[in-house]
């Protein structure tokens, strides 16, 4: 496991939206700089997300197969808040359902504020991929300045058990990563 947060819902019950988005490829991304930076058929994958809810979800909206193609003229044309996409479709989820996905897919996040969400929201990553796939990882996980902290990680108040010894071995991966890659910048910005 990489990444790993709680996606919740606004407490003063106001809705808001998130913007069209591609987790790993900024909006600003030229045509061919997409078709370089989204999933190739026979490319093996280095990371895949998901969310798991607590609560009945229905907040992730995306657009099926486009985490393999660059945006269409019609998703570069789109207002990124005006709404809906050609082909769009509303991930309806319960409670305990699990939905993996590829973070560059054509997705946003629209949030109602008459419901409650609590969402688990992380990222598993091959611990064996290396190379583009692995700088793919790093930029993902450790942007957000992650990588300036993860190594302080403490994790004493585990014991001396194998829970311990796991949350150790996944800072370490990760500490061992973000110097193989080196300076990650930053994928959304805003």
């Amino acid at each position: 496991m990489e990444l790993f947060n709680l996606l919740c819902g606004p407490s003063d019950g106001k809705g808001f939206e998130l913007s069209w988005h591609r987790d790993d490829i900024p909006a600003s991304a030229t045509e061919e700089e997409e078709r370089e930076r989204v999933w190739k058929p026979g490319e093996v994958y280095s990371h895949t997300q998901w969310n798991l809810p607590l609560y009945d979800d229905n907040s992730l909206v995306l657009v099926p197969g486009s985490h393999s193609r660059p945006r269409t003229a019609a998703e570069r044309e789109a207002d990124p808040h005006g709404g809906d996409l050609e082909g769009q479709v509303v991930v309806e989820l319960k409670a305990g359902d699990l939905v993996f996905y590829d973070n560059n897919i054509l997705h946003r996040g629209v949030y109602s504020g008459g419901k409650q969400r609590v969402t688990l929201h992380g990222s598993v990553g091959r611990a064996d991929g290396g190379g583009e796939g692995m700088k793919k990882r790093a930029r993902n996980v450790l942007q957000h300045g992650v990588g300036s902290w993860v190594e302080r990680a403490d994790f004493s108040c585990l014991g001396e058990g194998e829970e311990r010894k796991t949350a150790e071995g996944m800072r370490r991966r990760l500490v061992e990563m973000g110097r193989a890659a080196g300076e990650v910048g930053y994928s959304l910005v805003g």
